[in-house]
């Protein structure tokens, strides 16, 4: 259909140059000389093939590309495959036809949500330095308020006067906790140096916990697909 010549009827004209053919390339040829004015002449390739590389040719090539390579022709109109090799040497327009391969496989089974899907956003590794982390930073802000004096206070009782630090261990490990939970506690630093350790939490709190809700919709609501085939070894192990 894109290029072939005419049949002749019986006791008809006889065809020459250009009206021996028809077809899609030879209408496509014609509605470029009437926008542009430039008239052509259909020659057909003369080994009848496309074009790939060939060292018996003059310019490496045969076919229509060798044409235009050796400048035997201006432009070659056909179904021709656009690849890196032939893009070397010829300039292409944008294709009038896209051709791609399909491989026809079963549909695929869907993976249901499991308990700890909601731990899928973070990797493993993730999670375990934020478990670090959060140890970490409990025990700096236990150590810094058991040497800072401004996390002592003196109470006064009936038993006598006491001194009393609010930042225990428990304390401090629930502190930290409710930092990267969002909800605060009713106990903050009251040194320079505990506020810094418990400012820095804060703001490590703030970009994890953004990252984590941004991912965590997609991962519940999106249906995750369990392709059986995901490369060219699965396709060919079938």
């Amino acid at each position: 259909p894109y290029m072939m010549l005419k049949k002749i009827k019986a006791g008809g004209p006889i065809l020459r140059g250009n009206d021996m053919y028809e077809g899609y390339c030879k209408d496509l040829a014609d509605a470029i000389t009437r926008l542009t004015g430039i008239q052509f002449l259909i020659k057909p390739v003369k080994d009848g093939k496309y074009g790939s590389p060939d060292p018996t040719f003059e310019g490496g090539w045969n076919g229509m590309v060798g044409e235009l390579v050796r400048k035997e022709a201006e432009i070659a109109i056909a179904p021709l495959t656009i690849n890196s090799q032939r893009e070397q040497v010829a300039d292409f327009t944008k294709p009038f036809m896209s051709l791609g391969i399909s491989i026809m496989i079963k549909e695929p089974i869907k993976q249901r949500p499991g308990v700890f899907t909601f731990m899928n956003p973070l990797s493993m590794e993730i999670w375990m330095c934020v478990v670090f982390a959060y140890i970490g930073v409990s025990i700096v802000l236990f150590l810094v308020s058991r040497f800072s004096p401004y996390e002592w206070q003196i109470e006064e009782s009936i038993s006598g006067t006491t001194v009393s630090n609010h930042f225990s261990v428990i304390n401090s490990l629930w502190f930290a906790l409710g930092a990267f939970m969002q909800q605060g506690i009713d106990i903050t630093p009251r040194s320079i140096s505990g506020r810094i350790v418990g400012g820095v939490w804060w703001f490590f709190s703030l970009i994890l916990i953004s990252s984590y809700t941004a991912n965590l919709a997609a991962f519940l609501t999106v249906d995750r697909m369990v392709a059986p085939i995901n490369s060219a070894d699965d396709l060919a192990s079938q």
